[in-house]
C-alpha cells in the first residue's frame, strides 16, 4: 500500500493497490454462449474510495470454439497439458472444489486451470477495469477539493487530473480446435485433447478403455490432413520448418499409439475379478513380451493367441521403436536390432517413420484390444 500524497485533503490514509482476485470463476455468469463472462474479485480493492465494502463485479469473456469447448491448461508444472472441455459441462458437472487433468490426473481448484492466454487477459482486463474506476474515484476528489476551496474570492485554487485512457482488451482466442473427443461414462462430461486422454476433468474416471478407440481415430485422421497441413506450414514457414513440423506429427503420433494402448491395458487389466492376485511392475504395458506373459497368467490368453505371429513380430518393432523414440531419441543401437529384429537398420542410424507404418499400427493395436475386450 502507498502513502496518499494528498495528506490531510482526502480523509483517507492510503492509496489502494490492486492485485488478482482468487474468488470462484462462475461468479457473475453471463454473455453469451460463445463468449461466457466471469465475475470478478468480491472484495472492495478501492478500500476508503468507495465507502462500501462492496467489490465491483468484472465481466472477462473468453471465446468457445465453434462445438463450445473451453480452453483449458493443467496447472501442474511437470504436465501443463491443453485440453478441452465443453462449457456446458465446465459449469455443470465440474465440482466447486476440484477439477481433473486428462492427460495426468493431478487435481486442483476450478479456478487454477486457466491458460497463458486467459491469465493474461484476466490480469489485463482487471488492471483496466481498476484504473477506470481509481480515476473516477479521483476525478471526484479533485472536485471536492476544488470546491473546498472556493472561499467567496479570497482563495482560488484550481486542480485538475487527466487520466489516462486505458486500451481496449481484445478477448483470448481459443486456442485451436483438437480433434479427439471423449464423453465419461460415468458422468457424461464432454472433452477434448491433443493426443490420447485418460482421465475425465469432472470426475476423474479412468476412461482409457473407451477413449482408446478415440485416440486411434485420432491419429487416422491427423495422417489424413497431413498434407493439408504440410501446404499451409510451407506457406506460412517456408519448406524446413513444415517439413520437421510434420515428421514431428507421425513421430508423435506414433508414440500416442503406444501410450493410449498403454493406458488401455492398464485400465482393463484393473477390471479383471482376479486383480488382487498380481502386482505387475510400473509401466509393464510398454513391454510386450512382458505383458503377454501377464494376460496369459490372468485370463489364460496371450497376445500371440489374439494375433498371427507376423502381426506380433509386427508389434514387436513398433515398441521397440517407441522405445528408442522415448530413451534413445531415435536413434538405432544394437539392442534395437536385437530386440526388433528389424535389419533395415545399421547402428547409429536414425528411425524414419512413415504414413504407411503408423496406420498399419493402428489396424494392429485396434485388432489387439478388441481382442483383450473379448476376453475380459
Amino acid at each position: 500500500m502507498g502513502k496518499n500524497p494528498f495528506g490531510d485533503f482526502g480523509g483517507f490514509d492510503e492509496i489502494p493497490e490492486f492485485g488478482s482476485s482468487s474468488k470462484n470463476p462462475f461468479t457473475g455468469l453471463g454473455g453469451s454462449d460463445k463468449t461466457p463472462e466471469f465475475g470478478g474479485s468480491s472484495m472492495n480493492p478501492f478500500g476508503d474510495f468507495g465507502g462500501s465494502g462492496e467489490g465491483e463485479l468484472v465481466p472477462i469473456s473468453f471465446n468457445l470454439d465453434d462445438d463450445g469447448y473451453f480452453d483449458r491448461a493443467c496447472p501442474n508444472n511437470e504436465c501443463g497439458a491443453a485440453f478441452k472441455v465443453l462449457f456446458d459441462d465446465w459449469k455443470d458437472k465440474v465440482s466447486e472444489d476440484r477439477a481433473y487433468c486428462p492427460i495426468c490426473r493431478h487435481q486442483d481448484h476450478p479456478f487454477e486451470w486457466n491458460t497463458p492466454g486467459q491469465a493474461d487477459q484476466i490480469e489485463k482486463v482487471v488492471s483496466q477495469q481498476a484504473e477506470i474506476i481509481l480515476n473516477e474515484k479521483i476525478e471526484e476528489f479533485m472536485q471536492d477539493l476544488n470546491n473546498m476551496f472556493s472561499l467567496d474570492g479570497f482563495i482560488s485554487v484550481k486542480t485538475s487530473y487527466q487520466s489516462n485512457v486505458p486500451q481496449f482488451v481484445v478477448p483470448a482466442d481459443a486456442s485451436d480446435v483438437m480433434t479427439q473427443k471423449s464423453t465419461c461414462e460415468q458422468c457424461s462430461c464432454r472433452y477434448s485433447s491433443i493426443g490420447a486422454a485418460f482421465f475425465c476433468p469432472a470426475c476423474g474416471h479412468n476412461s482409457a478403455a473407451t477413449t482408446f478407440q478415440g485416440s486411434v481415430d485420432t491419429v487416422r485422421n491427423t495422417l489424413d490432413e497431413l498434407q493439408t497441413i504440410e501446404a499451409a506450414l510451407t506457406k506460412a514457414k517456408g519448406v524446413d520448418v513444415a517439413t520437421d513440423s510434420v515428421r514431428s506429427i507421425r513421430k508423435n503420433s506414433f508414440r500416442n499409439l503406444v501410450a493410449a494402448f498403454q493406458r488401455f491395458a492398464e485400465a482393463k487389466f484393473d477390471t479383471l475379478s482376479n486383480r488382487s492376485n498380481f502386482n505387475p511392475r510400473r509401466n509393464v504395458f510398454q513391454n510386450l513380451d512382458e505383458s503377454s506373459a501377464l494376460w496369459q497368467q490372468a485370463i489364460g490368453s496371450d497376445y500371440q493367441s489374439m494375433l498371427s505371429a507376423n502381426e506380433y513380430a509386427e508389434l514387436q518393432v513398433m515398441f521397440q521403436q517407441r522405445h528408442v523414440f522415448e530413451h534413445k531419441t531415435g536413434m538405432v543401437d544394437q539392442e534395437y536390432i536385437d530386440k526388433s529384429g528389424d535389419s533395415r537398420y545399421a547402428v547409429g542410424q536414425r528411425l524414419v517413420v512413415k504414413d504407411d507404418a503408423v496406420r498399419r499400427y493402428t489396424e494392429l493395436l485396434s485388432k489387439l484390444s478388441a481382442e483383450i475386450l473379448k476376453r475380459t
